[in-house]
This record gives structure tokens, sequence and C-alpha cells, in this order.
């Protein structure tokens, strides 16, 4: 891990803000005092721990380049992968509660994170509404994709897991850069595709290719491209509905309880 140079002009905050656009819409002026705290910069080979089980957790991170997987590990070895860490996406929330990490979050490729101490944010949030509730949304966000991982690993089968998995990865990735895109990156070897999904290495290897056989998905140097997204989504029950992908317009709330309140008096 090395420490970056300070980010004053909140640049790389874009992904993240990319992320929460698809939830509201937040002033310059809300967004801030965020960015003026966010500003530690820490950047980390593949394969490099960010957080590991058992020890402090008092730091949360916001993912702004590069993929890391989140998984437990069991005394056997044997390990599950239950969700991954995409550009813009923020992780370890449960740091707030002055808790010893449950988990381990890992690097896949070479990976940049925010860091940002847990006492510092809360202060922030205890200061600000509009960004409370737009963190709520990001946990309620991530509590809704790991519902759906556990009805995919248990009532799917091979071909649904992984097609519902590639859909909703490609989904996340084009909101993290801000536009639609007809390629994916995906750095998950064979092994990090099955410790996700509950299959083995070769389950998985042989699915994919009957997939592409079908004319579902092309692979291109470490790229997927899902050539059928109708057919996809069909066969896999896949319902964009548990992303909660909505915008709100905090500022409009705001002013009706403002105006509410006026009423009142």
């Amino acid at each position: 891990m090395r420490k970056l140079s300070k980010d004053h002009g909140g640049l790389h905050m874009q992904p993240f803000r990319n992320r929460i656009a698809q939830y509201t819409a937040l002033a310059d002026e809300a967004w801030g005092p965020f960015s003026e705290m966010a500003t530690d910069l820490q950047s980390y080979e593949m394969d490099e721990d960010i957080i590991c089980a058992s020890e402090p957790a008092d730091n949360v991170f916001i993912m702004v380049e590069g993929w890391a997987i989140r998984y437990r590990v069991l005394e056997d070895g044997r390990r599950q992968i239950v969700n991954f860490m995409l550009p813009g996406d923020i992780f370890d929330l449960q740091s707030l509660a002055d808790l010893k990490a449950d988990h381990s979050v890992t690097t896949v490729t070479p990976a940049t994170v925010i860091k940002i101490k847990s006492e510092k944010f809360l202060r922030l949030l205890r200061q600000s509404t509009e960004l409370a509730a737009t963190f709520w949304w990001a946990s309620v966000q991530e509590e809704s994709i790991l519902r759906e991982q556990i009805v995919r690993i248990g009532r799917r089968s091979a071909q649904e897991r992984i097609g519902h998995l590639l859909l909703e990865l490609e989904r996340r990735f084009n909101i993290a850069i801000g536009k639609e895109t007809t390629h994916m990156p995906l750095p998950l070897s064979r092994t990090e595709l099955a410790d996700t999904l509950g299959l083995t290495s070769i389950h998985v290897s042989r699915t994919m290719s009957s997939m592409r056989r079908s004319g579902l998905i092309e692979e291109v140097d470490r790229n997927i491209r899902i050539l059928d997204r109708e057919k996809l989504s069909k066969m896999c029950q896949f319902d964009l509905d548990y992303l909660h992908l909505r915008t709100l317009d905090f500022s409009t709330e705001i002013e009706a309880n403002n105006n509410s309140v006026l009423n009142l008096g």
C-alpha cells in the first residue's frame, strides 16, 4: 500500500458522485464539506489487503480505481466472496460502530481508494442530513445486493448465477463511469467467480463456454460483452429494482418541509 498526494480538487470523487447521482441530485455545496474531508488517497497493488478480518475497523473507504473482493474464509481455507468493490463503491461502514472487521477486502487489480477516519465521517453525517440520507441509500443498496446474492446462490442454476452476476456487474460498472458501454472489464479468474457463486472453477469454465457458443456473451482479453441482454435477463430473471436506482431531489423535499413548518405557524 502506498499513500498518494492529497486530492484537494475532489477529482477522485467522480465515480462515487456518478453512483450517488442514480439516487439523488445533490448540489455542489452539499458535496463541498465531504470533498474537503475525503482527500487521503492510497494505492494498492493487485492481491493486496485493504481490510483484514479480525483487525480493528476505524476507517471508511471509497473505491476510486480498480476492483476488489469482499470475502470470508473458513477454518479449512474455503472462501466465500460475498461482493465486489467497484469504482464509486463505499465500504466498511461497520467501522462507524467501532467493531472489528468480520470480513476481508482484497484487491484483484491495482487499485486506488479514498480513506476516511470513522470519527470524521460520523461528524460530517451529523452536520448534513442530505449526506446522511445519501450514505444511508448506499448502505441500503449494498444490503439489497447481498440479499440478491443469497437468492442467486440458493435458487439459480449455474448459467443463471453467472448471467445474473454479469448483468449486475455491468450495470454497476456503467454507473461508475457515468455512461453506457458495451464492453466491461472482468478482472476475475474462474476461481474467483466460482468462490462467488458456489460453483467449481471447472463448472464456471464449462458454463461460460456454453454461454459463448449460445451467443449470450463474448470474452476478449479479460473484457466481457453481453451480446443478447434481453435474452440473458429473461433467462436469469434479472430485475434492476433491487439496485434501488431512482433519483430523489432532496432540495425539493427540504423546501416542501420548510413550507409545511411555515404553514403550521
